[in-house]
């Protein structure tokens, strides 16, 4: 077992809270940091069939990438499935962590995981924040290849059957700026700063125009699919500090809600 207020603390060091954007809820977010921990779930979202998760794995923490308390709530009742997430969570004394835009920032974090599925880059740099952190990655390839070529990797990496791009296959490409999840706003500075190709998600027309006028590559990957590596990805770190101390197990209840036609 180990106090709930350690393994934040651990958390807080790996993925310092000063980070997180502005809008982002991060840290803990339901529970007493003096608890005794023993098994923690990890989890891309917390909703009630991960928390249903728990119970039956007779987990007593949760740590999600998105955080379930996002605005802040007016009322705690069972109207809504937030309130409802929040209550079982309580009424079962299990306790929520999120680590949202802290993890994809800092380095080592989603961010620079996202860019190294992608492709082999050297001189990185934050797209907006310092040298070291901050949202967003740029990085210069190693090799120049093609933009084919790299959507044949997004597909392999992401798991993605149809790919959204703009711009030629053979577009050559030196220079890449990505934000794993929903980066979409992060175009205008990836162009900024002189990139071939910019990867991200949750791109409206608008997005894809401005790269398109401008002569830059882009390639949409759904927010889901680039998120849910997540998941192992914190597994692994907490096994390396806690293994011997807590059970760490990842849910298989996340679920990407959109549906194909």
């Amino acid at each position: 077992m180990v106090k709930l207020n350690k393994i934040v603390e651990f958390l807080n060091s790996f993925a310092p809270l000063c980070l997180a954007e502005d809008y982002d809820n991060v840290g803990l977010l339901v529970g007493d940091k003096d608890k005794e921990i023993n098994k923690v779930l990890i989890t891309l979202d917390a909703d009630e069939n991960v928390v249903e998760d728990a119970k039956l794995r007779g987990c007593d923490l949760v740590i999600s990438h998105h955080p379930l308390i996002f605005k802040p709530l007016k009322r705690v009742v069972s109207d809504d499935s937030v309130s409802r997430t929040v209550i079982e969570l309580i009424k079962n004394d299990i306790s929520l962590v999120s680590v949202h835009t802290n993890f994809d920032g800092v380095k080592s974090g989603l961010c620079d995981l996202f860019l190294d599925k992608i492709a082999n880059t050297e001189n990185r740099c934050a797209i907006e924040g310092d040298c070291e952190n901050g949202s967003g990655r740029i990085g210069e390839l190693k090799a120049e290849t093609t933009l084919s070529e790299i959507l044949k990797k997004v597909k392999a990496e992401f798991s993605v059957d149809v790919v959204r791009y703009v711009g030629k296959a053979d577009t050559k490409i030196s220079k890449i700026a990505v934000c794993n999840g929903g980066g979409a706003d992060f175009v205008y500075a990836a162009h900024e700063a002189g990139c071939d190709l910019f990867v991200s998600g949750d791109f409206k027309y608008h997005h894809a125009r401005f790269a398109y006028e401008n002569h830059m590559a882009l390639i949409d990957v759904p927010h889901y699919n680039a998120e849910i590596m997540f998941c192992d990805y914190l597994a692994e770190l907490l096994k390396k500090e806690f293994e011997k101390d807590i059970d760490i197990c990842v849910t298989d209840k996340n679920t990407d809600v959109w549906n194909k036609f």
